[in-house]
């Protein structure tokens, strides 16, 4: 099972926060989301918060089965969501973006993101 909650915060105050769930037979679907969405940021097409969270968290998910360690986590993961936010509508509201991702038995990851 997958689980990521992210939160969005402007000026310390939480703006937004929501969880998306993944169960393990439906990881495949979770691939194909991700695809879809990084085919949509390729052609240079507007993404919704949910979908840069989900491109995201798809990143990290295959960083953390790889056993990759947290400040690399952390780097590049911040990296890719620095190159992917203009291609969100409304990017002006959000200032900081906590993602909490939790696989299996695994410890839990958080990953924050500042514009």
């Amino acid at each position: 099972m997958i689980h990521i909650k992210y939160f969005i915060f402007k000026n310390e105050k939480t703006l937004d926060n929501n969880e998306i769930q993944v169960s393990n037979h439906k990881e495949n679907t979770f691939k194909t989301i991700y695809q879809i969405i990084n085919q949509k940021i390729i052609e240079k097409q507007t993404i919704t918060l949910e979908q840069l969270v989900i491109f995201c968290s798809f990143k990290i998910i295959k960083k953390i089965k790889n056993k990759t360690n947290y400040e690399e986590i952390q780097k590049e993961s911040n990296k890719q969501f620095l190159k992917n936010r203009d291609y969100v509508n409304n990017f002006k509201n959000l200032k900081t973006m906590t993602v909490e991702i939790m696989i299996d038995n695994l410890p839990k990851n958080i990953i924050r993101f500042s514009a």
